[in-house]
């Protein structure tokens, strides 16, 4: 017998990554970086993502839910969301998902969730003025500049193998939360300048990278760094014993590949 649902939440299906955004506001111990998500792929069965997708979209629509889950799924066709007004949470991560323009009457989203999916432009992020939170890591492009756009987010995931340069978040003053997960060890955490705004950084896959830089927000809390291998460089273990010293709690994690 299918458990009850309570209204305002559509029933839960299994889903092969779920990107949760409580992992990040809670610092997970164990965060999944690109080679993570690879290896834990090989480890789901293959099913008809659309008909999954389909089937969450009429029973949310049926339960009048706030947050849409079609993470691994999808949609035949997104204009069926229209059918969804009450939605302010939508998840389309690890899917076909491609075009912001096919969502762009969905303007009530107050979260976005398209990690590892097409998207190829993300200047359609400006259908979504009430965005507080932007999951945006591994899509088709590398030009992430657009998302300066949202005036109102407070908590931003990113990620490309190639992104060294985060410029746009300084223009982005009310950010309080933010997520990078990169392969680049050139990854230039300066262009955040003295960002008042930012409470908590999470760095995955950080081996490398100068972290110097974070000494420079004023208002840093709570920092998450995950490295591939199992020792801290001592650059990088000299600013952790500075940021702790100031009262910032730092997590120091080493990724680990899921074997099924």
């Amino acid at each position: 017998m299918r458990q009850a649902v309570p209204r305002g939440q559509a029933h839960p299906k299994p889903r092969p990554f779920p990107e949760s955004a409580a992992m990040f506001r809670s610092f997970h111990p164990a965060p999944l970086t690109a080679l993570c998500l690879l290896a834990l792929a090989a480890c789901q069965p293959s099913y008809d993502a659309t008909a999954v997708g389909q089937e969450r979209l009429e029973e949310c629509v049926a339960s009048a839910c706030t947050t849409l889950n079609l993470d691994g799924a999808g949609l035949r066709d997104y204009s069926d969301l229209a059918a969804t007004p009450q939605v302010t949470s939508l998840m389309v991560s690890y899917s076909a998902f491609s075009d912001l323009s096919d969502i762009a009457f969905m303007t009530q989203l107050r979260e976005l969730h398209m990690g590892s999916s097409p998207v190829t432009d993300l200047s359609g992020l400006s259908a979504f003025p009430n965005l507080e939170l932007l999951h945006a890591q591994y899509l088709g492009t590398d030009n992430l500049a657009p998302i300066a756009q949202l005036d109102n987010l407070r908590e931003l995931a990113v990620g490309t193998s190639t992104l060294q340069d985060l410029s746009f978040v300084a223009e982005m003053p009310g950010l309080q939360r933010l997520l990078v997960i990169t392969s680049a060890l050139d990854l230039d955490l300066a262009t955040l300048g003295a960002h008042r705004g930012l409470q908590t950084v999470e760095l995955r896959s950080s081996d490398g990278i100068e972290l110097a830089p974070l000494l420079a927000l004023p208002n840093l809390r709570e920092v998450s760094l995950s490295r591939n291998s199992a020792e801290i460089g001592p650059a990088q273990a000299q600013v952790v014993a500075q940021l702790r010293a100031r009262g910032v709690r730092v997590e120091l994690d080493q990724i680990i590949v899921p074997v099924c």
